[in-house]
């Protein structure tokens, strides 16, 4: 059981990867069946590239709030941010628009960002959407997958719970506290920020598991983008045990990676 567990996980990971690569042009079909109604004008896509080159070109701290969504993340953060993606993600190769991408309630603006690196193609999602006055700029948190605290913290247990964004697809894995699967649905977790798989559980019908069922509802699109907020349950001493993938979620804060005011599981209930 424990060979086949091992082949079964080099046969599912890469096939998990792939999917997240892949399944974006299904993903954009499907937003643009729910285009959010708003009062302002959305960037064509000659506006909206030419947004995220200059957002992706800033390194002045005094002109991050003309460009970015910057949450709690500080101007000088975004910069040193900006200074090392050649670093981290290799150089930019081009720029795809998704054209509406609208979650949440809120309009959003996809433009897909594509790298050269030397281990493997990467790509990041630049989302714009509107601030009050209508200025559309570029969330920074969902461009840079911003976790709270770092992944090796919440993988190598130096923190219980933690927000991450990450790609999600249903799962039936159950074992350890999670056993039962008249009480839980269990999803996959993936980011391009880490190698493992990690499966996260919701006890069924709370909030939790009407949200995630949500994400679904304009169609069985395999891969999604979700904000969660995740724990780890405690190991009660006894044989059940709980693997260090596993993780209960606690929260769904939104569909996809830009936050609104009202998480997700507050509004789907």
């Amino acid at each position: 059981m424990i060979a086949l567990g091992v082949v079964f996980a080099f046969w599912l990971l890469p096939r998990l990867r792939k999917a997240v690569d892949t399944t974006e042009s299904d993903r954009v079909m499907a937003d643009r069946q729910i285009r959010v109604a708003s009062k302002f004008k959305s960037p064509t896509e000659g506006e909206a590239l030419a947004l995220v080159k200059q957002a992706l070109a800033l390194r002045n701290p005094d002109e991050v709030q003309h460009l970015f969504r910057t949450g709690p993340t500080t101007a000088q953060d975004v910069v040193a941010y900006m200074n090392a993606i050649n670093t981290v993600d290799g150089v930019i190769k081009d720029y795809v628009w998704l054209s509406s991408i609208d979650k949440n309630g809120l309009s959003l603006e996809g433009v897909q960002v594509n790298f050269v690196a030397k281990d493997q193609p990467r790509n990041r999602l630049a989302i714009l959407t509107p601030d009050e006055k209508g200025v559309w700029k570029l969330d920074f948190a969902a461009f840079a997958r911003s976790v709270q605290p770092a992944w090796p913290d919440l993988l190598e247990r130096k923190a219980e719970s933690g927000l991450v964004r990450v790609y999600v697809s249903k799962d039936n894995y159950y074992n350890g506290p999670f056993r039962d699967e008249r009480k839980w649905a269990a999803y996959r977790l993936a980011s391009p920020d880490i190698d493992e798989i990690l499966i996260g559980y919701c006890r069924l019908d709370t909030p939790q598991h009407l949200a995630m069922k949500s994400l679904w509802e304009r169609g069985e699109i395999a891969v999604v983008r979700a904000t969660l907020e995740i724990r780890r349950p405690q190991d009660t001493g006894d044989a059940v045990r709980v693997e260090t993938r596993q993780f209960e979620i606690s929260r769904v804060l939104a569909e996809d990676w830009v936050l609104a005011d009202k998480p997700l599981d507050e509004r789907v209930r």
